[in-house]
């Protein structure tokens, strides 16, 4: 289980995971979009209290857009994050 906190304007690039991730957003709305294209205006608003699955293998990027946001994700390891681009890493 882990904690991430999302500054306004702050969005991870695109990018999947080898286990399934679980999210509870705790505080703002949490942003979440699909695809190997990054495009923040496609994402989906999780708001304070939601609940999302990140499936294995799912290539997905999410964040906060005109607020803070705070998630607690929880998994089963052993976890990585595996960047589409890895010249995008750079600008998470």
């Amino acid at each position: 289980v882990i904690r991430a906190k999302f500054a306004p304007g702050v969005m991870s690039r695109p990018h999947w995971h080898p286990e399934a991730r679980y999210v509870t957003v705790l505080q703002g709305t949490w942003w979440a979009g699909t695809g190997e294209n990054f495009d923040p205006n496609s994402t989906t608003g999780v708001p304070t209290g939601g609940f999302a699955i990140h499936a294995p293998g799912k290539v997905h990027y999410d964040g906060a857009k005109d607020e803070e946001v705070i998630v607690q994700i929880s998994g089963m390891g052993p976890s990585g994050t595996n960047v589409v681009n890895p010249a995008d890493a750079k600008k998470e």
